[in-house]
C-alpha cells in the first residue's frame, strides 16, 4: 500500500535542508541548484503573495517494505510529476528528494518539498488533499502493480493513556504526536521537534527536554511515547492502518451528508406536491353564488 502525506509549511528553508542532508535531489521544476539556491528562488516566486502564512507544501510519498526495489529513479519522478499535477501545483517551483531507508540500498520514499504560490500569485488550496491522496495512491499502486489492499477498517487496539498532573506536559505531549503523524522515521521526528525547540535524546530509551529546559521521559509523557512505543507509531503498518481508518470514517461522514441532502430533498419535493394538491382542491371546491330573492 502506498502511503502519500502533505503538509502546508511555513519552514521551507529547514525542510529544503533536511531533505537534502537526508538525501539526493532526483529532479527540480522551475529551480535549479542546492537546497539554498532552491529556497531563495522559492522565496522570490512567494514574494507576492503575503496573505498565505504556510507557502509551501512539504510532501512524502511512501511504499509497503515488499515493494522496496520495485521502483526505479525515472519511476519516481514520473510519481512526483503526477502528483503535482493531481494537487496543482504543476507549474510551480518544486524539488524532488530520494531518500533511503534500513540497512539496504533499496530506495523506498521521497520528498517534494514545492511553492504553493501560482504565477497568478494565488495559492493552490489544500483542502480536501486527503482524498486527492487516496486517489492517486490508488492509481499508483495499479500502474506498478504495487501492493494493494482493501479500503476496510482494520481495528487497532489502543493502549491506555498514561494521565498526569503536570500542566507542562499536554502541550509538549501534542507537538510530540503532531509531529510523529508528519513523520516517516525517527529522523524526520527528530527534524520536526527541532524546530518546536524540543530536544530527543535516545539511549536505551527516549526522553525531551521541551523549549524552557524540561527533561521528560517518553513514558512519563504517554506510555504510547516509549522508544519502542514511538517505533511502532512509525512504522508502516501503523501507518496504513491509521489511514484505512480514517478513509473509513471519511467515507460515513460522506455517505450521512448525502442520505441527509436526500432526506431533505424528498421532503421538500413532497410538501410541495402536497401544496399544489391542496391549492387545486381548493379551485375546484369554490362555492356557488347565492341567487338574490
Amino acid at each position: 500500500m502506498m502511503i502519500a502525506k502533505l503538509e502546508s509549511i511555513a519552514h521551507t528553508q529547514n525542510a529544503l535542508s533536511y531533505c537534502e542532508q537526508g538525501g539526493e535531489i532526483i529532479y527540480s521544476n522551475q529551480c535549479l541548484g542546492n537546497s539554498k539556491d532552491i529556497y531563495l528562488q522559492m522565496l522570490e516566486n512567494n514574494a507576492f503573495n503575503d496573505r498565505c502564512s504556510k507557502q509551501t507544501f512539504h510532501i512524502k510519498i511512501r511504499i509497503a517494505p515488499e515493494d522496496k526495489g520495485k521502483l526505479n529513479t525515472q519511476n519516481w519522478i514520473d510519481i512526483a510529476n503526477s502528483y503535482a499535477n493531481k494537487i496543482g501545483f504543476q507549474d510551480n517551483p518544486f524539488a524532488v528528494y530520494i531518500h533511503e531507508e534500513g540497512s539496504d540500498s533499496k530506495r523506498e520514499h521521497i520528498h517534494i518539498v514545492a511553492s504553493k504560490i501560482k504565477s497568478d500569485n494565488l495559492a493552490v488550496s489544500d483542502s480536501y488533499t486527503h482524498y486527492q491522496n487516496m486517489d492517486f495512491c490508488r492509481e499508483i499502486e495499479e500502474k506498478y502493480n504495487l501492493r494493494r489492499v482493501d479500503r476496510v477498517l482494520e481495528k487497532i487496539k489502543n493502549n491506555e493513556a498514561f494521565q498526569s498532573s503536570d500542566k507542562r506536559i499536554q502541550p509538549l505531549k501534542e507537538k510530540i504526536f503532531k509531529a510523529i503523524d508528519s513523520s516517516d522515521t525517527m529522523e524526520d521526528l527528530i527534524f520536526l521537534l527541532k524546530i518546536e525547540k524540543i530536544k530527543v535524546k535516545i539511549s536505551r530509551g527516549i526522553g525531551f527536554t521541551d523549549e524552557k529546559g524540561v527533561y521528560f521521559k517518553g513514558s512519563s509523557i504517554d506510555r504510547k511515547l516509549s522508544l519502542k512505543g514511538i517505533e511502532k507509531l512509525l512504522s508502516y503498518e501503523h501507518q496504513q492502518n491509521q489511514q484505512l481508518e480514517q478513509n473509513t470514517e471519511q467515507s460515513t461522514e460522506k455517505f450521512n451528508s448525502d442520505l441527509i441532502f436526500d432526506t431533505v430533498n424528498n421532503l421538500i419535493e413532497n410538501n410541495s406536491d402536497s401544496n399544489d394538491f391542496e391549492e387545486d382542491t381548493k379551485k375546484r371546491k369554490r362555492p356557488k353564488k347565492r341567487k338574490g330573492i
